[in-house]
């Protein structure tokens, strides 16, 4: 072969050589390019939350009334697959009463990026039972309460003590009673569901001093619901800043708890025009921020008192009649059982 044939040979083969090395670095920047556009893509994917199968459908949870909410579990990762589960946080309602709860779970990643779940929770009745439904429901009444190491001057059957109440507070939580809503109450009376046999309402009229200081710390304390029927004109504002958490402040009227009328014990509210009895219940409601419950001031009413509670949107009304409430009972003419502070526990007992 000729030298020079010899040398275009060489020089080709050195050409191809360098034409492979061209491309295996420019194949090996494209896989890297590529596996740097996948990681890429991969962080700018929102997380994921993945949450545990519950014992109801589509992840749900249902319990019954008095069983303790267990977490199924959950997951979370973040876009480039990184487990994230420990950055969770979840919100937990209370679900201490019958109802439709979620449960709320978010987890933020590296970059900022928020995620939410929500897991359905339903708690019901271990079982529904007809007792309910036959021997009514007692809504208590309860006035004043006091302190007997300094009982009041004016001491009278309306005045509870501390330790009575006390002591019938805590012979309901032992005995497992169920303190229902208002909206339950109305649907009890509805006949849309039964309630157990061992419900029990606890209502306080005037928010007098006694409740405040003495009947609220007791009723916060061993978790009891309870409603006060505040007079809005003495002290609606101020009982609405205490934010109590077992206690509902309902209306005992706006301004209306004062004489003027000529029926029952005098009360003013029967005196008055429907315009100017609607007038007071929605300032009251305005006040309280509620519009559950009503109790009629002295328990003085007349058909147009009926019709002003009606129209003013409340779910039910209380008189001061005596006996229980039933399903198919007038929801704006209910009765109430008196609890007078000289009474034994076992009257109580027998009385609820």
């Amino acid at each position: 072969m000729r030298q020079g044939a010899k040398g275009e040979e060489k020089n080709m083969t050195g050409k191809k050589l360098t034409l492979i090395i061209v491309l295996l670095f420019a194949l090996t920047i494209a896989v890297g390019t590529l596996g740097g556009y996948r990681f890429w893509q991969d962080s700018q994917r929102e997380p994921v939350i993945t949450l545990a199968p519950g014992n109801a459908d589509a992840g749900a949870v249902r319990l019954r009334y008095g069983d303790r909410y267990r977490e199924p579990g959950y997951t979370a990762r973040a876009g480039d697959g990184r487990d994230i589960t420990d950055r969770v946080k979840t919100q937990i309602p209370d679900m201490t009463r019958v109802g439709n709860y979620t449960v709320r779970y978010t987890v933020t990643d590296s970059a900022g990026r928020e995620v939410s779940a929500v897991r359905q929770v339903t708690v019901t009745w271990p079982a529904q039972t007809k007792a309910g439904r036959k021997r009514g429901l007692a809504v208590l009444m309860y006035h004043d309460v006091y302190d007997p190491k300094r009982p009041p001057a004016d001491l009278n059957a309306n005045m509870i003590s501390t330790a009575t109440l006390e002591g019938e507070l805590k012979y309901l939580v032992a005995s497992g009673y169920y303190f229902p809503a208002w909206s339950e109450v109305r649907e009890y009376l509805d006949g849309k569901i039964d309630l157990p046999a061992k419900s029990v309402v606890l209502t306080f009229d005037d928010g007098t001093k006694g409740f405040i200081h003495h009947a609220a710390p007791l009723l916060e304390r061993y978790s009891v619901r309870a409603t006060s029927f505040v007079i809005c004109s003495k002290n609606g504002a101020a009982m609405v800043k205490k934010n109590y958490r077992h206690i509902d402040l309902e209306s005992h009227s706006y301004n209306m708890h004062r004489p003027g009328g000529k029926i029952g014990h005098g009360g003013v509210m029967t005196a008055l025009s429907d315009q100017e009895r609607v007038a007071d219940l929605k300032r009251s409601q305005e006040i309280l921020g509620n519009r559950n419950a009503f109790a009629y001031p002295f328990g003085d009413y007349n058909d147009g008192c009926r019709k002003s509670v009606k129209e003013a949107g409340f779910r039910v009304a209380f008189t001061t009649a005596y006996g229980k409430i039933h399903p198919g009972d007038d929801p704006y003419l209910l009765s109430r059982v008196r609890v007078n502070g000289n009474i034994s526990l076992e009257t109580f007992k027998k009385m609820i």
